[in-house]
């Protein structure tokens, strides 16, 4: 006979599944009716609300990690997010796309140039900075503090840059199309369905942990790839959902966003906040995946034709990745 805790993790597992669609359907819908009505692009809400409200989990653990001297914790997530986003979040994307399109090519995943721009801009500096780190930069509150004002600085440029028609401004567009009474809601209730997701998340994770317990995994495994995830999972929900909307540049935006606001606000706030010094340098191996996924997403995008055998690149990585860091694949040094 089951027992009460299991069917108790069960329902939890389908009320958070429930509440991350419901949140992801929300904000993706609100999200693209606020791209409209302020003229940036999907691309650009993606890499700077959508992303910086995704990775709260990430900031949660960087802020109680540094304060309770355990900041390479969060550093370790911030890197294994980052090769997740580009490989797990964009690599899936791309698959399950593919098959709803029933087509392995997808002509249709295109960017504009300065849509281009940005998404590079995201890549580079998710693969430079982690190299400065453990080649040349102590990892001091100095260094901690010029990356936040380097996320800082970025995200006010980012925003400044809207996508307007010729001989518009942004009081023109709001007024003619009559919405900009309406921003503030849209905002809300895309914010709303964010944390929706967050929540929803959270709870997947949790619920997953005790059912895999209760079946009797491994915590090693559990860690290695629940856990791992879990931190990934709004990304993960919020960029398949709006791909399979149709919106890649606002999946592609949240994925390459985070990467960037990970390794800038959040390992920012992970050396600002630390009451240890510690060797960055420890994190070598992670760094080196981080980096190589970022490469190989900039070579696929460069390429063009984004797709099935692209995605697929992507997941075999992450494969590799996971079985690197659990122990089954043993890198030479």
């Amino acid at each position: 006979m089951i027992g009460y805790e299991p069917l108790l993790s069960i329902a939890n597992m389908v009320f958070s599944l429930i509440l991350v669609v419901i949140g992801s359907h929300l904000a993706i819908r609100n999200i693209v009716k606020v791209s409209e009505i302020t003229g940036l692009g999907k691309s650009r809400i993606g890499f700077t609300l959508v992303a910086t409200s995704t990775t709260l989990p990430e900031l949660a653990v960087a802020f109680f990690a540094a304060i309770s001297g355990e900041a390479p914790v969060s550093i370790g997530n911030i890197l294994g997010s980052n090769v997740a986003n580009v490989c797990l979040v964009i690599g899936l994307g791309l698959v399950l796309y593919s098959f709803r399109t029933r087509s392995k090519k997808l002509p249709s995943v295109g960017f504009k140039p300065e849509e281009l721009d940005l998404l590079y801009l995201g890549i580079f500096t998710a693969s430079v900075i982690p190299i400065l780190l453990i080649s040349f930069l102590p990892a001091s509150k100095i260094v901690g503090l010029v990356l936040i004002i380097i996320y800082a600085f970025n995200t006010f440029q980012i925003i400044l840059k809207r996508e307007l028609p010729l001989g518009e401004n942004a009081e023109t567009v709001i007024a003619k199309n009559r919405e900009g009474s309406k921003l503030i809601l849209y905002l809300v209730l895309a914010l709303m369905g964010i944390i929706g997701v967050i929540v929803g998340a959270d709870l997947l994770v949790n619920s997953t942990v005790k059912i895999a317990l209760i079946i009797g995994v491994p915590a090693s495994i559990i860690s290695a790839t629940i856990i791992a995830v879990g931190t990934n999972a709004p990304e993960l929900s919020l960029s398949i959902q709006a791909m399979l909307k149709g919106h890649v540049d606002l999946a592609f935006g949240n994925a390459i966003g985070s990467c960037f606001t990970n390794i800038t606000l959040i390992l920012g706030a992970t050396l600002l906040l630390s009451t240890v010094r510690f060797n960055i340098q420890v994190f070598s191996d992670l760094v080196a995946f981080s980096t190589l996924a970022n490469i190989l997403l900039w070579y696929l995008m460069h390429k063009g034709n984004l797709g099935l055998r692209e995605g697929f690149y992507l997941l075999v990585l992450y494969m590799i990745f996971l079985s690197s860091i659990m122990g089954i694949l043993i890198l030479p040094e």
